[in-house]
């Protein structure tokens, strides 16, 4: 539910609606969050991946219960998120979806 709220939204209240819409934003949060994870990794290990232009991100599975659970749904998403972030840089997802790689070369 999101405030200020109009008489007219009240009355229509769905609350299976609602709980849609919330977990949806909480899952939309865990992907902003992994990105910000990812993005902190990257900054601090930049020195060792500059040579190899290339960057392994071995915590794929660190993306949690998005990952886990709705895994073909929120997998595009984050690597979608990636690509705006990482312009013009390949995005490799191992076969088994437990890292990836961004490489620059």
């Amino acid at each position: 539910m999101k405030f200020p709220i109009t008489r007219e939204s009240l009355q229509a209240f769905d609350s299976a609606r609602d709980f849609q819409e919330e977990q949806e934003e909480q899952n939309q949060k865990r992907l902003m969050e992994a990105l910000e994870r990812l993005c902190k990794d990257f900054k601090q290990r930049m020195r060792e991946n500059s040579k190899e232009k290339k960057f392994v991100w071995k915590k794929l599975d660190g993306v949690g219960y998005l990952m886990s659970t709705r895994k073909a749904e929120y997998l595009p998403q984050f690597i979608k998120k990636l690509k705006e972030v990482f312009i013009g840089c390949d995005i490799i997802i191992d076969p088994l979806e437990t890292y990836l790689i961004i490489d620059w070369s």
